[in-house]
């Protein structure tokens, strides 16, 4: 794979969700530490006299996102949650989103080329019937 390849394989899975770009130290945290890494956003008022577990995000020896959550009415109540898995090349095969009663609320899957790029984000619902994709397409300038 080249230069080119590369930066568009990034760019692309950059674009497929969000939290692969916030903050892209965390990944490298838990691989520089061959540690599983576990990262709570706590809110905070502005006096500092109340804080509250905002997010969380879980990160695996390989610095892979493997699991996040977001949290709503100051901490008590699940908003969403993911999990993530990854084939053997290291790459992201599928997404699974759960609801705030922990159901399944949809999953997403990955295909990739064979210069391993990805290619397709299959949308599925909660009963596993596919909704829609979405096909990409890199163009070189």
């Amino acid at each position: 794979m080249n230069i080119k390849h590369l930066i568009c394989a990034v760019i692309g899975l950059l674009t497929l969700t969000t939290a692969f770009g916030d903050y892209p130290e965390r990944s490298d945290m838990a691989k520089q530490h061959n540690k599983r890494l576990t990262v709570k956003e706590w809110k905070t008022t502005p006096d500092g006299r109340n804080k509250w577990v905002d997010h969380v995000e879980e990160y695996n020896a390989q610095g892979q996102l493997i699991a996040e959550a977001e949290y709503s009415d100051f901490g008590r109540s699940l908003t969403w949650r993911a999990e993530y898995t990854y084939n053997d090349a290291g790459q992201l095969i599928q997404e699974v989103v759960y609801n705030e009663r922990n159901k399944v609320s949809k999953v997403r899957k990955f295909e990739y080329n064979s210069e391993g790029v990805c290619t397709r984000r299959l949308n599925y619902n909660a009963n596993g019937m596919l909704n829609s994709y979405r096909q990409f397409e890199y163009i070189y300038e």
